[in-house]
């Protein structure tokens, strides 16, 4: 527990990188930066969506940000969040859809699991959802360098077979 505010470590943690990920969209992002920007969902609820972008292009741009500790999930555990996550976005997707927009959505994770079979499956899980996924932990270098090992890998079982 965190004694000045009362809340777990893990909690505090969180929203500090969320904040930080936020300032740094406002900072680096191109198009008009949104954070925390409400919406209603397809349900009629309420929401927020943690980053939303909007191009002069008219292109949409919805990021959730989250701190998610893979490595402590069961199988079960994990898949059971991602379809949560997923589902999330897509409430926020569908809003942006029934006014015509253009979407590019995502979800920024701070550290990837310890597992690389892991990793993939969550990404997996989330591309299937049309969702790209972001580690923080990662850098650009090192994701092209990992997306090409994976092309290289998949290239090489297709020629076995």
């Amino acid at each position: 527990m965190n004694r000045k505010s009362k809340e777990p470590e893990l909690l505090v943690r969180g929203k500090e990188f969320h904040k930080r990920v936020q300032e740094d969209w406002h900072k680096n992002a191109g198009g008009d930066v949104a954070t925390e920007e409400p919406t209603t969902k397809p349900s009629g609820r309420k929401g927020r969506m943690d980053i939303f972008v909007e191009t002069k292009e008219g292109l949409v741009a919805i990021a959730e940000i989250k701190n998610s500790n893979w490595d402590a999930m069961t199988l079960p555990g994990l898949r059971r969040n991602v379809k949560r996550q997923a589902a999330q976005v897509w409430d926020y997707i569908e809003a942006q859809l029934e006014q015509g927009k253009d979407i590019s959505p995502g979800i920024i994770f701070l550290k990837r699991p310890k597992d690389s079979n892991r990793l993939k499956l969550i990404e997996a899980l989330f591309e299937e959802n049309g969702i790209s996924v972001v580690w923080q932990d990662e850098s650009i270098q090192e994701r092209k360098a990992r997306s090409f090992t994976e092309s290289r890998q998949h290239v090489a079982n297709g020629l076995k077979r």
